[in-house]
């Protein structure tokens, strides 16, 4: 009679706020709960949630990430609801701080919780309790945008949504699915929606309800490391430890992500041992030209890079004529750089042709130098190495990136200028090369094709590696004038994610100052070893003085990334006229 009692109770406030009482839920709170019996009878009210079942559906069939949006989804459809309820409700706030508490004392007790949905759910009741968030950088960003979404308009939410999720998640994409997630927010429904999916139940209707708006949601069953179909699906964007932390901090995991080693174990420890020092302690480096195993999850990364690949080489050949003009005027200049450094010098020799304004010197003063001997200045040896930041902050540019390297790689194959150009990312404690080109690979510039975004970065180590690098070549190749431009956002970032983020040791963070002041140390180093640097800075206005640190003098910013082979012609200018 109590529990039937209870039950009532629970409904009817339900009915209440969705202002229906013809609807049948299969799930309620316990009146201790009441805040969200209030919220989900809002949220009955306000969204059309057979839509938002229908894209749901739509993600489900290629998606690993399903879950944690579906549960990201249900926060904000919450945080929208306290947002209009508490401007007539007055009870609200305090039902809603009175679950938040249980929330927190839930997340306090709970250990080793990697899952990114409950990151984002035990930041949002922390918040509401006024604690500081204390998860990742990429995990309060994510936080951030998600519940600056505060539209009422189901259409409206799912654009908002499905933008974020792509921006913070990379996944499989197919071209019907865009076309049926159209169908589904242009007439609240897909095509597919008409059919029967016994697979895969509706998970907004009144059955799944228990399901979907828990208390607190089940843990996910998903494992975010894949075989088969489900591989590991570009997560650096969001990186999370889980079960398989062996693999996921091994060489193994690196090469099925990047490609396999250009270099051996052995080889690759001597160089940590030496580089990997200070706050780059226990880090690792690796290197690699992109060139996949045949393990199942470097097969599906394969496959995911193959098609980066051709939208880059599509954007490049549907860039052909430009490019051609931007080559051309790149060669002119730095052509007309060379012709001008190798002026003729007229020195007056002993042999030669005569000058007869000089042939009394010789009897009179013993002086025999009457002939003039036309001489060319020697042509300086060139060697350029283009390194690009190639963590996730570049991902919504990977082709523009792509499109201005083919430009500078080519140029410089015109003009018989040696060029190596490579990217560099971290992902877990390793930082990885990816080389597309190298110096004696003249004429390979559809490599460069490859170029693909993931990841953080971690400057510091990539410049030292470099430094070290250079040096060791410098030692086989003296008279070489070496030129190293970075193209880079100027936020060099390397942050530990966790659950519980206070575990963390802050000296293991590679962020802000420390990052920066680390970033600055490495290009100082390089640049007492005569290398010439240039910085080209693509990021934020609020990072404008990051990069001015870290370069100095040598540094330029470009807000538009076309102008980045303009910006390398003037430098490669400068470098010959005043070598």
């Amino acid at each position: 009679m109590t529990e039937s009692f209870e039950k009532i109770r629970a409904l009817n406030v339900i009915w209440d706020f969705a202002n229906d009482y013809k609807l049948a839920p299969n799930h309620y709170y316990p009146m201790d709960e009441n805040y969200k019996n209030i919220i989900l009878g809002y949220i009955y009210r306000t969204f059309d949630l057979a839509l938002v079942d229908n894209y749901f559906k739509l993600l489900k069939k290629s998606n690993p990430f399903y879950k944690e949006f579906k549960n990201m989804t249900k926060l904000v459809m919450e945080n929208i609801a306290y947002i209009n309820l508490s401007k007539t409700n007055l009870v609200i706030s305090d039902f809603r701080k009175k679950y938040a508490r249980e929330i927190d004392k839930f997340y306090s007790y709970k250990k080793d919780t990697t899952n990114v949905y409950e990151q984002i759910e035990k930041a949002y009741y922390e918040k509401i309790l006024n604690k500081p968030i204390t998860e990742s950088f990429l995990v309060r960003e994510l936080f951030r945008e998600l519940f600056a979404i505060e539209t009422k308009d189901t259409k409206d939410l799912l654009k908002q949504l499905d933008q974020v999720f792509k921006k913070y998640f990379l996944f499989e994409e197919f071209n019907d699915d865009n076309s049926l997630f159209k169908d589904i927010i242009k007439d609240k429904k897909g095509k597919e929606s008409e059919k029967k999916d016994t697979d895969s139940p509706s998970e907004y209707t009144e059955k799944s309800l228990e399901e979907l708006f828990n208390a607190q949601s089940a843990e996910f069953t998903g494992n975010i490391y894949f075989e088969e179909k489900q591989k590991d699906m570009n997560k650096n964007k969001l990186f999370f430890a889980d079960d398989n932390k062996d693999y996921t901090q091994s060489n193994d995991y690196i090469e099925d992500f990047y490609g396999k080693s250009i270099i051996s174990l052995q080889k690759q420890k001597s160089l940590e041992e030496k580089l990997a020092k200070g706050i780059h302690k226990s880090k690792k480096l690796y290197f690699t030209k992109g060139e996949y195993s045949n393990s199942p999850n470097a097969m599906f990364n394969k496959k995911t890079r193959r098609k980066q690949s051709e939208k880059n080489k599509t954007y490049i050949e549907n860039n052909l004529a430009i490019n051609n003009r931007a080559i051309n005027d790149l060669k002119r200049t730095i052509k007309n750089s060379i012709a001008n450094y190798e002026d003729e010098d007229i020195n007056q020799k002993n042999t030669g042709i005569i000058n007869s304004t000089r042939v009394w010197r010789a009897p009179i003063l013993n002086d025999y130098n009457v002939f003039q001997k036309i001489e060319l200045d020697k042509k300086a040896k060139f060697k350029v190495d283009l390194l690009i930041d190639g963590s996730a902050s570049q991902i919504e540019r990977q082709s523009v990136v792509a499109n201005q390297a083919f430009i500078i790689a080519q140029t410089m194959d015109d003009v018989d200028i040696p060029i190596r150009v490579m990217s560099f990312s971290t992902l877990r404690d390793h930082t990885v090369f990816n080389i597309y080109r190298d110096y004696m690979e003249k004429g390979k510039n559809k490599n460069i094709y490859n170029f693909f975004a993931s990841g953080s970065n971690r400057d510091g180590l990539a410049f030292k590696t470099l430094h070290h690098i250079l040096d060791k070549e410098n030692q086989r190749e003296e008279g070489t004038r070496r030129i190293l431009i970075v193209l880079s956002d100027g936020k060099p970032h390397d942050e530990k994610q966790n659950i519980n983020t206070k575990s963390i040791n802050q000296k293991d963070q590679y962020i802000d100052k420390t990052a920066v002041d680390d970033a600055a140390k490495e290009i100082r180093n390089i640049k007492k070893d005569g290398i010439a640097v240039l910085g080209v800075f693509t990021g934020a206005d609020e990072d404008v003085e990051n990069a001015k640190l870290i370069y100095n003098n040598d540094f330029c910013r470009i807000t538009n990334l076309e102008n980045f082979s303009k910006i390398v012609s003037i430098f490669m200018k400068n470098q010959i006229l005043n070598n």
